[in-house]
């Protein structure tokens, strides 16, 4: 049971398109921007706090698997309680998580303040997109969804920059402090411009139900982000059977108990669960290239971290370019046909991408960058980058335009959640991949030289040509994910006889 429907508001409360997606703008800013922020200063916070480097990565590890964890379940508060509310109080979180980071006297106090931030990035991740959904139509969903896209794009691009520059001039604790005068201004802007959203009544809150998707997620998050570093017995195998355990165990709950967190209905609904598995597998594809890509220019490249970040940034300027034009076409064409073409573009661009890395020269001085030998690689970057994008906005807008409206919330949660464990999965996968290939590459174990160049290049151009079998599989299943109700309506005027 919900509250009166949101056709009874008034139309002067009702935000429009591009002032529900500025609005919410600064939390998607925020969560993706601590995302990346961090990465390019946990050398300078080793000496500050006087740790290691193996102590250092749970300062990002803390922050990735509460916030993907805890997802759902606040995307279902937002549900049950107000989206607006939700995700204003992730801002409020967000804030003082960041404020108690900066001043953060020892390694613990910085983790238990990240877990606290990460509270708050789960709150606004969840409901961002579902507020975006909720105070849109199918006729400007699509602009709504690629404008979203941009902002997540620049947040990612935007990190790594800011990040080395805050550290560099004004210490570590600056990449925390930014975010107070952003967050403050944010939550000012969703209270005065979004109200708030229907709430579903139900009989009984699912605490068990909540608890066991929770368990779920969080030991397949950090079994997959520790993998490397937890002994396959017992440790490994324990987390697997909780993994398990705790899914299936959530399923038959789920399938018996009257207002569940998620209805296995909507988990079954083939146009909910193509478009989650083809994220993950479209996600999953690109990390040969986020991920390993760094590496490759520094390590047998030998490339500066000013210059790898230049090369970088390619990826996510092709999305902010893209994303408006591919939300434009996402409502007008269905979006099976967009997903599929978007796969296959980025599935041509990692091919080409994979033949391209070779071509790339050695940094032979650290004011000198190879760009010439970088055009082929940049080319493959913006080609898969531009698949992406065109295959992502239309995903988000097909799923949202199918969700269930009193469970958007938790459908957005677990759009979100395909991205994050589909790169977390994937970066697992691609270091096993790599170190295979690399150890039949570079049988003679040469750490620097033309064996070393040439066995870390066609290791890693074999490890990305295997990762983008997985935009097939993305492109395979799209083909069968049916159509949203908007897409039925529109084919159907369309073929409607003029009377």
């Amino acid at each position: 049971m919900t509250d009166p429907p949101q056709s009874t508001q008034k139309v002067h409360d009702m935000p429009g398109p591009y002032k529900i997606v500025a609005a919410t703008s600064f939390g998607v800013f925020l969560s993706a921007l601590d995302a990346s922020i961090v990465n390019v200063s946990l050398v300078t916070m080793t000496v500050s706090l006087g740790v290691e480097m193996v102590e250092i990565q749970w300062v990002v590890l803390a922050y990735l698997i509460i916030m993907t964890s805890f997802m759902p379940l606040m995307g279902k508060f937002g549900d049950r309680f107000g989206k607006t509310k939700v995700f204003q109080a992730g801002m409020i979180f967000f804030i003082v998580g960041s404020l108690f980071c900066a001043f953060s006297p020892s390694l613990q106090f910085l983790i238990t303040s990240r877990i606290f931030q990460a509270f708050g990035a789960s709150m606004m991740s969840a409901n961002g997109l579902a507020l975006v959904t909720y105070y849109t139509t199918p006729l400007n969903r699509g602009r709504a969804i690629g404008l979203n896209s941009v902002v997540l794009a620049g947040a990612l691009a935007l990190g790594p920059v800011l990040g080395g520059i805050l550290s560099q001039f004004f210490g570590w604790q600056s990449i925390f402090l930014i975010n107070l005068p952003i967050g403050i201004v944010g939550f000012l802007v969703v209270w005065a411009a979004i109200p708030e959203t229907e709430r579903v009544h139900e009989t009984k809150f699912d605490t068990i139900g909540a608890m066991l998707f929770l368990t779920f997620l969080f030991t397949l998050i950090f079994m997959v982000s520790v993998a490397g570093s937890i002994a396959l017995f017992p440790d490994f195998i324990l987390l697997l059977g909780i993994t398990i355990i705790s899914f299936f165990a959530f399923i038959f709950r789920e399938r018996s108990f009257i207002s569940p967190i998620i209805p296995t209905g909507v988990l079954a609904d083939r146009r909910i669960s193509v478009s989650i598995f083809s994220a993950l597998f479209a996600y999953m594809a690109l990390v040969p290239v986020t991920f390993l890509f760094p590496f490759y220019l520094q390590d047998a490249r030998i490339f500066t971290q000013v210059a790898t970040g230049l090369v970088l940034v390619a990826h996510p300027v092709v999305i902010s370019i893209v994303g408006p034009f591919s939300g434009f076409v996402s409502e007008r064409v269905n979006a099976r046909t967009q997903t599929v073409v978007g796969l296959f573009i980025q599935f041509i661009g990692l091919l080409f991408f994979g033949w391209a890395v070779a071509s790339v020269q050695t940094m032979l001085s650290p004011d000198i960058i190879p760009w010439m030998s970088l055009v082929f690689p940049i080319a493959g970057i913006v080609t898969l980058g531009f698949g992406l994008s065109f295959f992502s906005v239309a995903n988000g807008n097909f799923i949202m335009t199918s969700a269930p409206r009193e469970y958007m919330g938790v459908v957005s949660a677990l759009t979100n959640i395909a991205r994050t464990t589909g790169f977390s999965v994937a970066t697992a996968l691609v270091t096993t991949v790599f170190t295979l290939n690399f150890a039949v590459t570079n049988p003679s174990g040469a750490t620097s030289g033309p064996l070393f160049v040439g066995g870390y290049t066609l290791a890693y151009q074999f490890t990305i040509w295997t990762l983008a079998i997985l935009a097939v599989l993305g492109i395979i299943i799209s083909v069968f994910r049916g159509f949203s109700p908007a897409e039925v309506e529109r084919d159907a005027v369309e073929t409607a006889p003029d009377i």
